[in-house]
């Protein structure tokens, strides 16, 4: 198992609460979930939007959406529930840009589904003001940030789409690369601990975008 896919244990309990807004805490099987970012260029070549599609594992699925819940209204609920606490970390998105941090909306379009007993979440986030990457490279990392679950860019392909970019855009993706003592920390932590809201961004994935 590579370094990569190593920390897919978020403890389920813990990342519910902090996507559906519980407390409570529960045991810790594997999970993770698969990111797939679609970036969204205008005629004039910026960056305006991201739209993101997250595929949540087999098991987890089974903790959001239980017998109980049957109904596209009901499926509604969580996906609200989900967007309304992640939009309190910034949609668990970070894209710098010319050294300072992106500006983003309101997420618009969000939907959700199920993808081979995986329950898939989609929605798009505009950016406010929309980025050149032909002056300044656009960076973005995205993380769960007490790192209780792994989030990575999925592995089949495209994981990563430039949509209407020029032809000379390109992105550029970094694995994690955390140091032995880190990752020996994350490790050691318990469920009822946590390593701290920066704790997940150290495990992220780098993307750079460049237009020439």
């Amino acid at each position: 198992m590579g370094l990569q896919h190593y920390y897919r244990c978020g403890m389920a309990g813990l990342m519910l609460g902090m996507l559906l807004g519980s407390s409570s805490l529960q045991a810790h099987p594997h999970h993770w979930i698969d990111v797939f970012a679609e970036w969204q260029f205008d005629t004039k070549g910026l960056i305006s939007g991201v739209k993101l599609r997250w595929l949540f594992d087999d098991y987890y699925s089974v903790l959001l959406v239980d017998d109980a819940v049957t109904t596209g209204e009901e499926l509604q609920a969580i996906l609200n529930k989900i967007l309304s606490n992640t939009a309190k970390h910034h949609y668990i998105l970070q894209i710098e840009h010319e050294g300072g941090e992106a500006s983003l909306g309101t997420h618009e379009q969000a939907t959700i589904g199920v993808q081979n007993h995986r329950i898939e979440i989609e929605f798009l986030l505009p950016i406010t003001v929309p980025l050149d990457p032909r002056h300044s490279d656009i960076v973005y990392q995205i993380a769960e940030p007490t790192y209780y679950f792994e989030m990575l860019h999925a592995e089949e392909s495209p994981v990563i789409v430039l949509k209407d970019a020029p032809p000379s855009c390109r992105y550029r993706l970094e694995p994690p690369k955390p140091d032995a003592a880190l990752v020996a920390y994350a490790a050691s932590l318990g469920v009822n601990e946590s390593g701290g809201d920066g704790l997940g961004i150290q495990f992220a994935e780098t993307v750079t975008i460049r237009c020439e």
